[in-house]
């Protein structure tokens, strides 16, 4: 593995998606068994939809969300905690919502999507820790606060602004960047999508590891298209 050369660098920028987590047993979204293959993608994350029927959410939430602490993070989760501690990875920008690089022990994390750690009332703004959002999600249809306004976990929907300071954070780690590597995401979903371009644009080096192409491959320096655990494995021997 003589060709990946990240030993030759001390600020390498990480961008993960749900490949990273598939496994954790956390489905990704788009392959012929992910979350779109058995939820309606034009429902689940739309915020819109979510306004006139959050039902639809919350039966997914169910199934799907609110057993991650019955999750565990895996290899690559903990190779990159291990880079992130040696000095090498200065910043994970993730796309998940599970939560597994901080229980990894990755530090600098920003998470564009949001995560389920949190929730809040879309009435009165009232604040709701994950373990009683999990309560009230079992206990009840819909979720609802004290004022009566429905309960929306801190997950970025479609419809939604990303969270200013996950997404300045990550566009002033990607101009810093001395390498700029993307893990098991499509790349399909912009901003995030963007910023291995910037990257790429303002002189980096830029390895793309997917199992599936993806739209930025012709703009990588190097891509890789395998699974994620033998990969890390002989990384891991490669350190």
């Amino acid at each position: 593995m003589q060709f990946f050369q990240i030993e030759n660098y001390n600020n390498i920028i990480v961008l993960t998606g749900a490949g990273v987590s598939t496994d954790s047993g956390i489905p990704d979204f788009r392959s012929e068994s992910g979350t779109y293959s058995r939820w309606d993608s034009a429902k689940v994350f739309d915020i819109e939809y979510f306004r006139s029927d959050p039902e639809y959410f919350f039966n997914y939430a169910r199934e799907e969300l609110y057993n991650f602490e019955n999750i565990k993070p895996n290899s690559t989760h903990y190779f990159l905690a291990a880079l992130e501690k040696r000095g090498k990875i200065k910043v994970i920008i993730t796309q998940n919502i599970d939560m597994l690089h901080q229980r990894a022990g990755s530090k600098k994390v920003f998470e564009l999507h949001g995560s389920i750690k949190d929730s809040h009332c879309l009435s009165c703004g009232r604040y709701y820790h994950y373990q009683l959002m999990r309560t009230k999600v079992f206990k009840e249809k819909i979720p609802h606060c004290k004022c009566g306004g429905i309960i929306k976990p801190d997950i970025v929907f479609f419809g939604e602004s990303l969270p200013e300071k996950e997404i300045n954070g990550a566009y002033d780690a990607t101009l810093k960047a001395g390498l700029f590597i993307t893990m098991g995401t499509s790349l399909l979903v912009y901003p995030a999508a963007s910023l291995p371009q910037i990257a790429k644009e303002n002189g980096t080096k830029l390895i793309i590891i997917n199992r599936e192409a993806t739209p930025l491959d012709n703009f990588a320096d190097l891509t890789i298209h395998d699974e994620l655990s033998p990969l890390i494995k002989q990384l891991e021997n490669h350190f």
